[in-house]
């Protein structure tokens, strides 16, 4: 129903999800968290592993700029304390302040890309502004920004915007409760189903969304057989009948029993590998676009489509995922 507000139309939208992945995995007897439900298979552990033993000091270095770009200042208490090299550690710390900069500006644009691909995303573009309008009615909120993201990173700052927000949200629905349904109507959620098929084009969602998934996963899985910890299964999590997340099952017991850093660097890999993947499908779309002209029109608008979706999707991945709530590497980290 095109007239419910917006917020009506996204807790609908879960609702209908859970009660779907719910029937789902009744039918097929699947381990399921309120609509949440995996699907597990051996495929692809014997490569991860062969990644790790090749480039072992890559992989390393990989979730260190990873920590930097996640947790700013922080990420000095959360990385490996083994001694290392001076220079090597000025290295980290340049190249993932270099790219915290960098991830901080592109996110507002991955936003906007999102939603500009998505049917009905300009419901929730305002979402952005309405959060920006009553930011800049206090000049102490561009201060704080800048200290969120030297403390803490990526996922300070994200997390920070989230909570504000919510509150934002909050107080339309207090608002709502008294007697006043205006402010409630016009002001949209924070978040959105992302729906291949139904709000996003089907195909371009699909692989945009398995780019997404594999490199998280995957980096995840390096990582953990590069500290010699046991993998029992890879795959995808459903959220009713859309591909919600994918996996890679670490053998937990023996993850949180390592030390801390080590459990860090595992977890953080996902983030980092998703950032990577985005900058380098960013510069791909940069370079598509300067000789796209040359191309039939038609492929070249899809192509360009699929490059700019898979690089919105994994830069808002990685941010959210930072954020410290239960089912994200955030809340282990």
């Amino acid at each position: 129903n095109a007239q419910l507000p917006a917020i009506a139309k996204f807790v609908l939208a879960v609702i209908a999800l859970a009660a779907c992945g719910l029937a789902i995995s009744f039918a097929f007897k699947l381990e399921c968290w309120g609509g949440i439900f995996l699907l597990r298979s051996q495929y692809g552990l014997k490569l991860l592993d062969s990644l790790a033993k090749k480039y072992p000091k890559l992989w390393q270095r990989f979730a260190e700029i990873g920590m930097v770009i996640g947790y700013g200042s922080l990420a000095y208490f959360l990385m490996r304390k083994a001694k290392i090299q001076w220079k090597n550690e000025v290295a980290t710390y340049a190249a993932g302040t270099v790219i915290l900069v960098l991830v901080s500006g592109i996110l507002p644009i991955a936003m906007a890309t999102l939603l500009s691909m998505m049917s009905g995303g300009s419901e929730f573009s305002s979402a952005g502004s309405r959060f920006q309008t009553a930011a800049s009615q206090f000049e102490i909120f561009r201060y704080l920004a800048i200290a969120f993201l030297v403390l803490g990173g990526i996922s300070l700052v994200t997390t920070m915007s989230i909570i504000t927000y919510a509150g934002i949200v909050g107080a339309a629905i207090i608002g709502a409760l008294l007697g006043n349904p205006a402010p409630l109507a016009s002001t949209p959620p924070g978040g959105v189903p992302l729906l291949p098929g139904v709000n996003l084009d089907l195909v371009q969602g699909i692989a945009a969304l398995a780019v997404v998934l594999i490199v998280h996963e995957g980096m995840h899985g390096i990582l953990a057989r590069l500290y010699k910890l046991p993998l029992k299964s890879a795959g995808l999590v459903f959220f009713g009948f859309l591909p919600f997340g994918a996996f890679v099952d670490i053998d937990e017991k023996k993850l949180f029993a390592e030390k801390k850093e080590k459990q860090n660097a595992v977890l953080v890999g996902g983030t980092a590998a998703n950032f990577a993947t985005a900058i380098f499908f960013l510069a791909l779309l940069l370079l598509f676009v300067s000789i796209a002209g040359f191309l039939p029109q038609e492929f070249a608008r899809y192509t360009a489509r699929f490059l700019a979706l898979t690089f919105a999707l994994n830069v808002i991945v990685a941010a959210v995922n930072l954020v410290p709530l239960r089912l994200f590497d955030g809340y282990h980290i």
